[in-house]
């Protein structure tokens, strides 16, 4: 979150005391909560004197602006550590304390109904490169927002055989992956062969969700 100076005071006094009142019972490190209060001892000075907007100087801002940007890192750091994760501290105190507790309930993804965009890039050596796009019109590689892999089912057809009808043909292999653009190893024995696949958009914790096959694409093995 971002906050201006002043909403950053206020919010960072209110973590830190809650912190020190709680330390015990929230069995966090004694060392730990003094090295924080330190930091906060040495920070709010400069904090004040920024503020003096009759009196300050440009060095007085400038050391603010950096005693902050270290301040809060580490602040963050400590309550991500020690608040946001830590069971003893109850749910609405991490709230209070601007610490959003961690969802345990994943957001469900509901079902994908498009298609694949494919294209297939002989890259020689037997690999056939995949590029997977969720839009027809653009040229980079993208995955489909509801979908986390892209599941391909392929077969490789000697020259003169017959290309595979759907994806229940006999012989078909099945390659995942996590990015929009990978490698299928064929193998050298393939050159001159060529890769026929079907693609489909994955979702690898739901299966039942995963998107419609796409018709089959083909590119010729190299060497």
């Amino acid at each position: 979150m971002n906050m201006n100076d002043d909403n950053f005071f206020n919010w960072q006094g209110k973590a830190v005391n809650k912190t020190v009142t709680n330390q015990v019972a929230w069995n966090i490190p004694a060392a730990k909560v003094t090295a924080l209060t330190t930091r906060r001892a040495w920070y709010e000075p400069l904090y004040h004197k920024a503020q003096e907007k009759d009196e300050r100087t440009k060095a007085d801002v400038d050391r603010h602006r950096q005693a902050r940007k270290l301040y809060e890192k580490e602040l963050r750091a400590f309550l991500n550590a020690h608040i946001r994760y830590n069971e003893d501290v109850p749910r609405d105190e991490k709230i209070a304390m601007g610490v959003p507790p961690r969802d345990l309930e994943p957001t469900p993804r509901g079902k994908i109904d498009a298609v694949p965009y494919i294209n297939l890039k002989p890259l020689g050596g037997g690999d056939i490169q995949v590029r997977a796009r969720a839009e027809k019109d653009k040229t980079m590689a993208s995955m489909h927002p509801l979908a986390d892999g892209i599941e391909c089912k392929y077969l490789i057809v000697p020259k003169g055989e017959m290309a595979p009808e759907d994806i229940d043909a006999s012989g078909m292999k099945t390659q995942t992956s996590k990015k929009a653009r990978f490698t299928v190893s064929c193998g050298l024995k393939h050159t001159g062969d060529t890769f026929y696949g079907f693609f489909r958009w994955a979702n690898l914790s739901v299966p039942a969700n995963s998107g419609q096959w796409s018709t089959k694409a083909a590119g010729m093995v190299i060497a």
